[in-house]
């Protein structure tokens, strides 16, 4: 549970001056405006702030990834027992999460979405 509670600790943390880079710098995506490059998770705040308001279209335009990260980053962190029985299928899950959210980002990278290459 402890360690569960550190990892949103630094999850907030970092949410907190991702924000704070927008509001003082004017940066959508601090990675972006130094790299010129989309970051992975491009869209995820403003899918966060749609999905908070029940706009599930526009949250998974944003990133269709904001439906599925939240269940598994909470498993991630204070989740107990092998997820789906046991700690392959677990490992399978994770590291599919992973590749999906990758497919995602390149999908996004090379069909040039204006959703993700307008942010910065």
């Amino acid at each position: 549970m402890k360690k569960g509670l550190y990892g949103l600790l630094v999850l907030a943390a970092l949410a907190a001056l991702a924000l704070l880079s927008a509001v003082t710098l004017g940066w959508n995506c601090p990675v972006q405006h130094f790299t010129g490059v989309p970051c992975p998770g491009c869209g995820l705040s403003r899918a966060a702030v749609a999905l908070l308001r029940l706009d599930f279209h526009t949250a998974f335009r944003y990133h269709p990834m904001v439906f599925v990260l939240p269940p598994v980053v909470l498993y991630a962190l204070f989740g107990k027992k092998p997820l789906l029985g046991s700690k392959t299928r677990e490992r399978v899950l994770l590291w599919g999460t992973m590749a999906l959210w990758t497919a995602v980002w390149v999908w996004r990278l090379v069909t040039h979405d204006p959703l993700v290459w307008g942010a910065a």
